[in-house]
């Protein structure tokens, strides 16, 4: 049985993939094998599609160790002293697309004279292996960093929907300080850390804040997002910040750090604190208040005793706005209609954002049914002026739901909100922008 044959059984017994080549008396390859187990690993299926030359792999080597590899393979070839040996790791491309990693060696089979005659080697997939180290190195990097200032730090698995623990020193939520459990059920631990922590004009907006979907569009362009929030202590109330770090890492799966502090030292003097509450009130994509903030005005104007109507307004076909055009330009046509809802009501009227693609309006002195039709209608045609490019002249359409306060006496702003709500289910029936009021369009 020939050398090559011996070797092969053992390549085999080890699960390793093998290569060959043979060279002339002048040192020139005459042929090269690839094993179909090494073919077959990065996804090649015969020697079509991975031809028997040096080139064939040498072409798909990355760019950033094709160089070295080459050179580390034709030093060992020529060193007809055998003393040096060939020892290389390498990322190449699979015919998927992704890159691998190989770790290979192999041994120069020499004559007399020490010119080579075959070149027998073996290559691992160490892909696994690589990324993880690095994965880990890139953690390591985030964790440390942030542990400087950050007393809790979690590892957030997105598409999982899970949390696991990396740091603990501050205040945890009961119920979630285990750390020998390897992860927790990520959005009740946000709904529980929200409903103990924080505080409570900043429920609303922290929710969605939180929201994975809204941690995914933040992180799309950026390797950080950062959001600032208030929190209470022993009934004091404090200003918090949370950073989520996207990690990089080939293998990272949409996995983020997530680190929370304190930022009282920050916020140090009167003015910043008042910056402070301002944005904590904004809904910061469409600079409208944010739900938390909105419906407190809303109901503290619905219980003044004035006069006054409520609508909400929801967008039809959203979903498929985002869909069709991206994330980015359904961002963009919130944005227009929050400016539109701006322009039509008066500076103290109460316009915020619900969430999602839903928008709310507290008004005053709208006494008639007559006057709160009018008014809805000139924002509809301030609507119908909206041009994204993106969407080449796709019409944008609102249903919406109102109620009068003069004809609703004795009712609570949530029972107000029940009803606004039900009426732009009726308006949904109907194509292209509506309003029904309750009480009107039963």
């Amino acid at each position: 049985m020939e050398e090559k044959e011996i070797i092969q059984i053992v390549y085999d017994i080890l699960g390793v993939r093998n290569w060959s080549m043979d060279f002339d008396e002048n040192g020139e390859i005459i042929s090269c094998i690839w094993s179909d187990r090494y073919r077959k690993k990065m996804g090649y299926n015969d020697e079509n599609d991975f031809p028997n030359e040096l080139d064939s792999f040498i072409k798909l080597v990355h760019e950033d160790d094709r160089d070295r590899v080459v050179k580390e393979y034709w030093d060992t070839v020529k060193d007809y002293s055998g003393k040096t040996l060939f020892d290389s790791k390498y990322r190449i491309l699979s015919k998927d697309g992704t890159l691998m990693w190989f770790h290979s060696a192999g041994r120069v089979k020499r004559r007399e004279d020490g010119s080579p005659i075959s070149f027998i080697g073996v290559s691992t997939d160490i892909t696994e292996q690589e990324l993880s180290q690095a994965e880990l190195k890139e953690q390591y990097e985030i964790v440390e960093a942030l542990s400087r200032d950050y007393l809790n730090i979690f590892m957030v698995d997105v598409p999982n929907k899970r949390a696991s623990i990396v740091k603990l020193d501050g205040y945890v939520t009961e119920g979630f300080g285990d750390k020998t459990k390897k992860y927790y059920p990520y959005e009740p631990f946000c709904r529980k850390y929200i409903k103990d922590r924080v505080f409570e004009e900043d429920k609303a907006a922290m929710i969605e804040a939180m929201d994975l979907d809204k941690v995914k569009d933040m992180l799309k362009d950026s390797m950080e997002y950062v959001y600032s929030y208030r929190a209470v202590d022993n009934g004091e109330v404090h200003f918090y910040q949370f950073t989520y770090t996207k990690l990089t890492g080939e293998n990272s799966n949409d996995k983020v750090i997530a680190g929370f502090k304190n930022i009282d030292t920050v916020v140090a003097t009167a003015k910043e604190k008042e910056e402070f509450k301002h944005l904590s009130e904004i809904d910061i994509m469409t600079n409208v208040y944010n739900r938390g903030h909105g419906e407190k005005l809303a109901a503290e104007l619905v219980s003044s005793g004035e006069c006054g109507m409520f609508c909400i307004f929801d967008m039809d076909n959203f979903k498929n706005i985002n869909d069709t055009y991206g994330h980015n330009v359904g961002d963009k046509v919130l944005i227009e209609v929050a400016k539109r809802l701006n322009r039509t009501f008066r500076k103290g009227d109460i316009v915020f954002r619900l969430g999602g693609d839903e928008f709310a309006v507290a008004a005053t002195g709208v006494s008639d049914i007559e006057l709160a039709r009018s008014i809805i209608e000139r924002f509809f045609s301030q609507v119908e002026k909206i041009k994204i490019p993106e969407m080449k002249g796709s019409p944008i359409s609102i249903s919406a739901g109102g109620v009068l306060f003069e004809n609703v006496s004795n009712k609570s702003f949530e029972e107000l909100y029940t009803d606004a709500d039900a009426c732009v289910y009726s308006s949904k029936n109907i194509e292209g922008n509506v309003v029904k009021f309750f009480g009107y369009d039963e």
